[in-house]
């Protein structure tokens, strides 16, 4: 039997582990807009290695018989869950946030017995939908491509939940399906020490091999991606979606350790803290690529490493001086 899947739309966060000065919800209807929360903000938080999540179904209840259940079921297993967001403006646009496999969706919300103490601390006792912590994929931020269709025929309606159980939905159902499938997890993060010096033409092939890892990565997400490096913009790449686009400055470097400099005109572009500028890394570029994105979180307020929620980056400024001679009239 084919694994059933449920579309739950709720608000758009970064990291969904409960609401702070540092990832606030926006979207998510009205009620988000009245009062400044949403009950899905610990949606990825971890409580005794499962997580707990929360949509507004349009009733008091989900009909699990749309899923396939028994009309008598209360809750049923073994659901893939997809959960939609819709972008910040001014991109705008629905879009798949990250998911759970093998989740149990219940019939009635549940209340917890015991409250973890992140979802006390944000004002919530209950769910509607949990999995175990190892089923769960939140993606980062710029892996938020899959855009899902709204309010047209084969795509998600105004309820928060949708089942695309219609013969129109089924094209945009199996792509989703296929688009979670396929999904892999981001590698490790490396060591912040400081480069290894590289010939000049060593050089060159790292930067080369830098550039297609990049190009390959925001492909791979559905970006169609273009070269302005002899431009010197300050910006190596252009990534652009339908309803948004990147500008992306790339780094590479032949060894593991993660630390890079920028030349004053990049440097002006990073400083300007833009949510559309990203500053991509890529180690081990000419053996084995790992690359690591970084942007400026409008919500922590600083510069992060997408999808290493425990890394920071240190930024260190240098002065430097150009000295040229010239004749004294006299």
């Amino acid at each position: 039997m084919t694994t059933p899947i449920l579309f739950c739309n709720i608000g758009w966060m970064e990291r969904y582990q409960g609401q702070s000065a540092r990832d606030k919800i926006s979207g998510g209807g009205s009620y988000v807009s009245e009062q400044g929360m949403g009950h899905e903000i610990c949606n990825f938080a971890v409580a005794n290695g499962r997580i707990f999540g929360h949509v507004q179904p349009p009733g008091s209840q989900i009909n699990l018989v749309r899923l396939h259940a028994s009309p008598t079921a209360q809750a049923m297993d073994g659901v893939t869950v997809i959960w939609t967001a819709t972008r910040p403006k001014p991109a705008g646009g629905t879009t798949i946030v990250g998911w759970y496999n093998n989740a149990t969706v219940h019939k009635n919300h549940q209340q917890h017995k015991v409250i973890p103490e992140l979802h006390r601390r944000n004002g919530l006792g209950g769910y509607w939908i949990d999995a175990a912590e190892s089923d769960v994929h939140l993606l980062p931020i710029d892996a938020r491509t899959f855009d899902i269709p709204r309010q047209i025929q084969g795509g998600m309606g105004q309820s928060n939940i949708w089942f695309a159980d219609s013969p129109a939905a089924q094209e945009v159902l199996e792509r989703a399906r296929s688009y979670v499938q396929a999904k892999g997890k981001n590698p490790q993060p490396p060591v912040f020490t400081a480069p290894r010096a590289t010939d000049q033409e060593r050089k060159v092939k790292v930067e080369k091999a830098a550039i297609k890892a990049c190009c390959q990565h925001y492909e791979k997400l559905g970006y169609t991606v273009s070269s302005v490096e002899k431009d010197n913009l300050g910006w190596d790449l252009v990534a652009t979606l339908p309803r948004s686009s990147l500008r992306i400055e790339v780094k590479g470097l032949s060894g593991d350790n993660f630390a890079v400099e920028l030349t004053p005109n990049e440097f002006l572009a990073f400083d300007a803290e833009a949510p559309d500028y990203r500053l991509a890394v890529v180690i081990d570029a000419l053996d084995s690529p790992r690359l690591f994105v970084c942007r400026f979180s409008q919500e922590a307020s600083q510069w992060v490493i997408e999808g290493e929620d425990k890394r920071g980056i240190e930024i260190l400024l240098k002065q430097s001086a150009s000295i040229r001679s010239f004749l004294v009239e006299t």
